[in-house]
């Protein structure tokens, strides 16, 4: 089966205030991609926004909140569409202890996060939303890193990392308010009500901890949270 992966991350770099340092990708079969862009445009259409309008975490308020929970919905309500997100504190990392760059221990990071989600057999299209011009040229080395962790030699498994722009994927955008809820909640940010109540649908549809790494077996919506070796030395 060939599948798509839209990733994205929050609050990555050490400049960024924030405590965490989040990554995540919304994946589904490749056949299934036109179906999703048309339902989204048929949702947006529902509630007389514009089809180009781009959907956004930091977009959310009392006028697109309806818009926003049918999204949580339809996403939590299809089998073939899933999302896995690895969590970090940056503030356990120890960049110059493990001899790794900030860009180096990025790399490992998005590794960490997509190797749940690749499946020997399976052919993978992954698609990361551009950051800045060196968007490309940082993804190919991590997938040259990829290739490498996962023994794809041949490129059989990975077939692109191609970096796209968000408003060119409404998956990618369901990923950026997904990831973006997460944040939000790791921050324990309680200024935006319709925020809050996307973040509750969430929590409630899960049926899960946002605290906890999910079960192994939860495929459909799945939380990692990293800890550093010296953590686990010390559990």
């Amino acid at each position: 089966m060939e599948c798509n992966v839209y990733c994205d991350e929050s609050c990555h770099l050490k400049s960024n205030e924030s405590k965490y340092m989040l990554i995540g990708a919304v994946y589904c079969p490749k056949v299934k991609v036109k179906m999703i862009n048309e339902y989204i445009k048929h949702l947006k259409e529902n509630y007389n926004f514009s089809n180009t309008m781009e959907l956004k975490w930091n977009k959310i308020d009392w006028k697109t909140e309806k818009l926003y929970l049918d999204i949580i919905n339809y996403f939590f309500n299809q089998d073939y569409l899933k999302f896995r997100a690895i969590i970090i504190d940056k503030t356990t990392l120890n960049h110059q202890k493990y001899n790794q760059t900030e860009n180096d221990f990025y790399h490992k990071a998005y590794y960490e996060m997509l190797k749940y989600i690749i499946i020997p057999g399976n052919t993978y299209n992954i698609y990361p939303d551009i950051k800045d011009t060196h968007s490309y040229y940082y993804h190919q080395i991590m997938l040259s890193f990829l290739r490498v962790k996962l023994s794809d030699s041949n490129s059989k498994t990975i077939k692109k990392v191609q970096p796209i722009r968000s408003y060119e994927s409404s998956i990618l955008q369901i990923n950026d308010v997904l990831l973006g809820a997460l944040s939000y909640y790791y921050r324990n940010i309680q200024t935006n009500k319709s925020k809050i109540r996307i973040v509750n649908e969430i929590k409630n549809l899960y049926n899960g901890s946002l605290n906890q790494t999910s079960s192994y077996n939860n495929s459909k919506f799945n939380i990692f949270i990293w800890k550093s070796n010296d953590d686990r030395n010390e559990n």
